[in-house]
């Protein structure tokens, strides 16, 4: 990892100076952690045992490609993300024109320039670098490949407000999917997926990009509502998937979900010297999916406290806010999760040492009043275990620092 903690920090300081626009951009409504990473509903399973393991969540980094010319190009990119216990899991659509976390010395460049160059592999490295994860697989296909792949899932619906246009090496333009409401093949969306639309910014196109994974995503298999099911219980990690068909295997036997991740066009000659269709991303979203959907794969960037949140809420609107703001004070952030509590008026920090403790007391200026719990039981790999409360939604809705008094207590 080549990890830029200078870089970092303005970034989440621009996330913090734009939380009150970018909140009502977020999408609303998907569950951090939708499978459940400790597959705990009550959101009490640290309670209740001495020590609780973050389980494993496998991902891959999947690109779907086209041949242009003499040149492979990367058309879709996604990171296959399987939730604990090995059935569903979540898709994320990545931004191929998101911009690469470059070293000093190095140009700034799309990720998706790093595939021309290097192929899976440097894409690999690049996305790797901008979400600080390590990701278990690559694999890049092409779109009879993945055609062939997702077989199994039959015609879908899809709804789009635009065609998908596919330009040859003649430059002639061909419409792959109509605009409308449609019922595809999966050879359809494969070959949609990995239509070649450089005339179109990118921009443009993920609502497009999103819709065809989201069909795909849709012939997951619903939860079960089974009364009896042992929601609380820790799921038994599983062995990654041996290939890309054993990915789509374990995440269509469960529910699936689909993130795209917010872009911010990149116009200006310094950060964008050539004038490419060049975003950024927002570093508090990507810290949130990822510490929700592949705490496994994070990379730690610095030596400070690590940090887990819990989010009686359902939206990824407090959560997102949270972990901005203590990455921003250098925690890191290794977990998040949304439980099914009803939400407490106090935020509560849970803690074993009394280092932990101290460092908690950090955060006050940033996430407001905090009450402390001393506990016995332990997360593997957390200091801090933080359960979000109305106290917190209070002071980011007074829109600046506020003095905060706490409180302590032991927890039974």
């Amino acid at each position: 990892m080549t990890a830029i903690p200078a870089r970092r920090k303005r970034q989440m300081i621009a996330a913090i100076c734009s939380s009150v626009a970018a909140v009502v951009c977020l999408p609303t409504g998907i569950v951090i952690g939708a499978n459940g990473l400790l597959n705990d509903s009550s959101g009490n399973n640290v309670e209740n045992s001495t020590v609780t393991e973050i389980p494993d969540t496998p991902v891959e980094l999947l690109a779907v490609t086209k041949t242009v010319g003499e040149t492979i190009a990367v058309s879709s990119a996604v990171l296959l993300a399987i939730a604990p216990g090995g059935q569903g899991g979540t898709i994320i659509s990545l931004p191929l024109g998101a911009s690469a976390d470059t070293g000093t010395g190095e140009a700034p460049r799309r990720i998706a320039d790093n595939f021309t160059v290097d192929g899976i592999y440097g894409l690999k490295a690049d996305v790797e670098n901008l979400l600080n994860i390590t990701v278990n697989s690559v694999d890049d296909v092409t779109a009879m490949e993945l055609g062939a792949l997702i077989s199994s899932i039959g015609p879908r619906e899809v709804v789009l407000k635009s065609p998908v246009v596919d330009t040859s090496d003649a430059g002639k333009d061909r419409t792959v999917l109509d605009a409308g409401v449609l019922t595809v093949t999966p050879d359809q969306i494969a070959a949609a997926l990995a239509a070649n639309q450089p005339a179109i910014p990118e921009m443009q196109r993920l609502p497009q990009t999103k819709e065809l994974w989201s069909a795909i995503s849709k012939a997951g298999v619903s939860p079960t509502t089974d009364a009896s099911a042992t929601t609380s219980s820790v799921p038994t990690n599983v062995d990654p998937p041996a290939d890309t068909a054993g990915y789509f295997k374990a995440l269509l036997s469960g529910r699936i979900d689909v993130w795209q991740f917010g872009v911010t066009q990149i116009t200006d000659a310094v950060r964008n010297p050539n004038n490419s269709d060049m975003y950024e991303l927002d570093g508090g979203e990507v810290l949130t999916v990822m510490a929700s959907v592949v705490p496994s794969a994070l990379t730690i960037v610095s030596n400070d406290i690590a940090v887990m949140i819990d989010v009686p809420y359902p939206s990824t609107t407090y959560a997102r806010e949270a972990v901005t703001r203590l990455a921003y004070v250098g925690a890191n952030v290794v977990l998040v999760r949304q439980t099914s509590d009803a939400p407490q008026d106090r935020t509560v920090v849970y803690f074993n040492d009394e280092l932990a403790r101290g460092e908690a007391e950090n955060f006050v200026a940033l996430i407001g009043p905090l009450e402390y719990k001393a506990t016995t039981d332990v997360v593997s790999g957390v200091n801090l275990r933080i359960v979000l409360g109305n106290d917190f939604v209070s002071y980011l809705s007074k829109g600046s620092p506020m003095s905060s008094s706490t409180t302590s207590t032991v927890a039974k």
